[in-house]
């Protein structure tokens, strides 16, 4: 028996392959290597300087070598679940009358 998938579905499997792919081939073998800021901006999408500053007003968790900013496979992680934690709830409006 043979399955179809809506193209959408498809699409998105295809997508978190590429990611797959993308993560495990920039991520150090070494797994205690910590991440420059620019590494993990380019795995996470962000600007470094936003890492950066970010780490020093202390949201995000990171490890300080002078003026240099790294970050361990513990540090990303928790800072993915931050990010999945501040999502914004949806906005109610209230009538009042």
């Amino acid at each position: 028996m043979r399955v179809v998938l809506p193209d959408e579905v498809v699409e998105c499997l295809a997508a978190l392959t590429t990611l797959a792919r993308t993560w495990t081939e920039r991520v150090p073998a070494d797994p205690d290597a910590l991440l420059t800021a620019e590494q993990l901006g380019e795995l996470l999408q962000l600007s470094p300087r936003t890492l950066k500053d970010q780490a020093a007003a202390g949201v995000l968790p990171h490890h300080r070598f002078g003026k240099h900013y790294r970050f361990s496979r513990n540090d990303i992680s928790a800072i993915l679940r931050l990010t999945q934690q501040s999502e914004k709830p949806q906005r109610r409006r209230l009538n009042i009358l």
